[in-house]
């Protein structure tokens, strides 16, 4: 047993009342998961400051994650690896954003609209991810996978057009819906599980 599913269970027990609708093994899965988040984000944060891009980071892991709240995708079992491959991607995005050169308008205009058009085209065919904790109930899906692409077309109108303005943060958002779409392919979940039963 990890040791934050060992804190996250004496947790649970204390807070159980007999009057909960929920068992101990829910809330102790429900104060384990907070208690990751909690863990992965200050993780997050000390290493973009680490590695000099906190200001690349932050929006990037913003945009990602509000995607990834309504498409899922890959998702790793061990929360250790999970953290691991997180941190690599986003630091890893965080260094693209930061070193990769400005493009003239014209160029970086085309950039997005392929980053972003292949996104829309992803998301459109794989989106919600199934075998993710997005729920399975169709209409969920069907509303999810809506909003997504609504998010999608107006952030790619508003990154062609603002482009000019705010070049990094048009960048920032092609590349974060990009990297979000790509964990939604069925070809990377079949990767992860060959990873994770090798392991």
């Amino acid at each position: 047993m990890a040791w934050t599913e060992d804190v996250a269970l004496r947790v649970a027990k204390k807070i159980k009342t007999e009057d909960s609708p929920y068992t101990i093994g829910q809330l102790s899965h429900g104060i384990e998961i907070f208690l990751l988040n909690i863990i992965n984000t200050a993780a997050l944060l000390i290493s973009s400051l680490a590695f000099g891009v906190f200001w690349e980071v932050i929006p990037l892991v913003v945009l990602f994650f509000l995607h990834r709240l309504l498409t899922g995708g890959v998702h790793l079992s061990n929360p250790w690896s999970c953290l691991t491959a997180t941190l690599v991607l986003m630091i890893g995005g965080g260094f693209l954003l930061k070193y990769m050169p400005i493009l003239p308008m014209p160029y970086a205009q085309i950039l997005i609209l392929i980053g972003i058009g292949a996104s829309f085209c992803i998301n459109y065919r794989y989106a919600p991810a199934e075998h993710t904790y997005v729920p399975t109930n169709p209409d969920i899906q069907k509303r999810n996978r809506f909003i997504v692409l609504i998010l999608i077309g107006i952030g790619c109108i508003l990154s062609i057009v603002l482009v000019e303005y705010s070049y990094r943060l048009s960048i920032t958002y092609t590349l974060a819906v990009l990297l979000q779409s790509a964990l939604l392919l069925p070809r990377l979940f079949k990767l992860v599980s060959r990873f994770e039963n090798l392991s």
